[in-house]
């Protein structure tokens, strides 16, 4: 995705989900990590602050949900939200996660 992708995605996500919706959650030094890892590369191909990591966590969460929407489906189409924001944005969580090939569960076996 290339930055001007993702700061349109950005700002149409903050539009739809406002920042008085907080997460709360008890995690590990390594998600934590992981989380501010996602949330500094989204900010920097913004070129602001933009982003918070709570913003991250419901990225990744609506991806989730997105994810599990299509593979249950059989009508596989791409909604305009996804294509127009949630690709942009959780491309940042992708690359975060498959540097460490955590996406394919075989791959730690050939380790």
């Amino acid at each position: 995705m290339d930055d001007e992708e993702i700061a349109a995605a950005a700002t149409r996500f903050h539009e739809d989900v406002p920042h008085r919706f907080q997460v709360s959650l008890t995690m590990s030094v390594q998600t934590r990590d992981r989380l501010r890892d996602i949330r500094d590369d989204l900010n920097e191909r913004v070129g602001e602050q933009l982003f918070t990591t709570d913003d991250v966590v419901r990225i990744a969460l609506l991806g989730a949900d997105r994810y599990h929407a299509l593979a249950a489906s059989e009508d596989r189409e791409l909604e305009p939200v996804d294509s127009e924001q949630l690709l942009p944005l959780t491309a940042s969580v992708h690359e975060s996660v498959d540097a460490e090939r955590l996406l394919d569960p075989f791959d730690r076996d050939s380790n």
